[in-house]
Parts: structure tokens; sequence; C-alpha cells
């Protein structure tokens, strides 16, 4: 369901409402109340952290590593996808069973991924890359697969009537069936991707944010996890707002 315009903004100035209290009791309770202690660093070492972070810890070199990796991996996995959609197409139709096993891998842990990846290749940037490839191209060929076996019988029916052959039927229904899925699932294909990197930078102490956790949690550099975390948070955030901003403007349809 569309919200209208005014939904979206008291949608948004709630989450700002609730954002600037969770900030001021997070002020208030750690700089006042609780100074010293294990669960949260001090506001005002955690401003006087961010200089070390960009001089000590490269940020900018790393993040330009690890997102470069993210989107790239997610750009070349849905062309990939997207090059052998028909082949898979017409295997899907033939084998609904093999689907049905494919669809098993998805409840492997992201941890289990990295660590085997991580086992088979030497840590390089590339390795990296080809390993964020091979997961994004496999997570949304399943999705695409699934959308490809949901195509209501009456729409193929509909491009056979107009003479189409099999392969501007899949272009012209099958692929558009299947985008809004697609979509509707990249920002939580997004999330699993970055979670899967920075378990394998930092299995590797390969460069990138997992890089810096490694050698964050080896100082034992507490305000730093904390910076971290919320510039990651705050690029996931932006990722997917891309990625929705890009649905809206590209894939515009719904289907049932």
């Amino acid at each position: 369901m569309q919200l209208n315009t005014i939904e979206k903004k008291l949608i948004l100035k709630n989450r700002l409402t609730f954002l600037f209290v969770l900030l001021f009791v997070y002020v208030v309770l750690f700089e006042f109340v609780l100074p010293v202690n294990k669960i949260l660093p001090k506001p005002s070492l955690l401003i006087e952290s961010i200089p070390a972070l960009f001089r000590d810890y490269n940020f900018i070199s790393e993040m330009a590593v690890t997102t470069s990796i993210v989107y790239l991996s997610l750009a070349a996995g849905f062309f990939i996808v997207w090059l052998i959609s028909y082949q898979l197409s017409k295997m899907v139709l033939k084998n609904i069973g093999l689907f049905n096993n494919l669809k098993l891998f998805r409840n492997f842990p992201a941890f289990f991924f990295a660590v085997l990846f991580a086992f088979w290749f030497d840590d390089s940037i590339f390795a990296e890359l080809m390993f964020a490839i091979i997961i994004a191209a496999f997570f949304i060929a399943i999705d695409f697969i699934k959308a490809a076996a949901s195509v209501p019988e009456e729409y193929l029916n509909a491009g056979k009537s107009l003479l189409h052959n099999d392969k501007e039927i899949h272009k012209s229904v099958i692929w558009k069936y299947s985008l809004p899925l697609l979509f509707k699932n990249l920002t939580r294909l997004h999330y699993y991707l970055w979670v899967l990197l920075l378990i394998y930078e930092f299995i590797g102490a390969v460069n990138g944010f997992g890089g810096i956790y490694n050698l964050a949690l080896e100082y034992k550099d507490f305000s730093v996890i904390i910076l971290l975390g919320i510039a990651i948070a705050l690029l996931i955030w932006l990722g997917n707002s891309i990625i929705n901003y890009l649905q809206k403007k590209l894939v515009f349809w719904e289907v049932d």
C-alpha cells in the first residue's frame, strides 16, 4: 500500500523524534551518570576518537574497499542473472525440484560462506570481489527462479497470442514479472552482503571495514568499534535508500 505525503512526513517526524530522544538519553546516561562502563563509551570520547579513525585506521580507503565490493557485486550479480535469465526460466519449468533443492542454501548462515571462501582462497581484494559476486548472483538467481515459476498462466498465454517467440515472451513477460520481486529482495541481499564481507575481512584481516574491526579489537579500541558501527549503519541506510529510489523509478509496476 502506497503512503501519502502526510503519512510519510509523520513517519519521518516520529523517527527523528525517537532518534533525538535516544541521543539525549545516551548523552545524559553515559556522559554524566555512567562515565566509566563497558557498555558504551562516553559521547565526548567518541568525538575525540573521530580523527583517530581517519588517521590511524585509514577510514576513507578502507571504506572505499568494502563499499566498492558491495555495490560492484550487486550490479555484477544482477547483470549475470539478466544474461542467463532465459536459460534459468527454461530450466525451472523443466525441473522445479532442482529449484527447491537450491533454496536449502539460503538457510546456511552467512558465517559459513565467509569462512569457507576465506579457507579456499588467499586473502586478496580480488578473491573477496569474486566471493561477493558469486553470492550476489546466486541469491538473485534464486529470487528470479522463484518469480519465473509463479508467472500466471494467463500472462504466458497472452504473450503467445501476440505471436511472440519464447525469447520475446521471456523478455516481455517473465523477466518484467520478476523485477518487482528482485528489487523487493535486493535490500535484504544488500544487508546480507555487508555482513558477509565484514566477516570475510575480519577473519582474513584484509583491507576493508572488517580489517578495521580486527585491528580495533586487537587494540581494544572501544570507541572506534562503536564509531565504525554507526558509519556502517548509515552507509547501509543510504544504500537501501538508493535501491528503493531506483525501484520507484525503474520498476514502478506491481505484481500479485
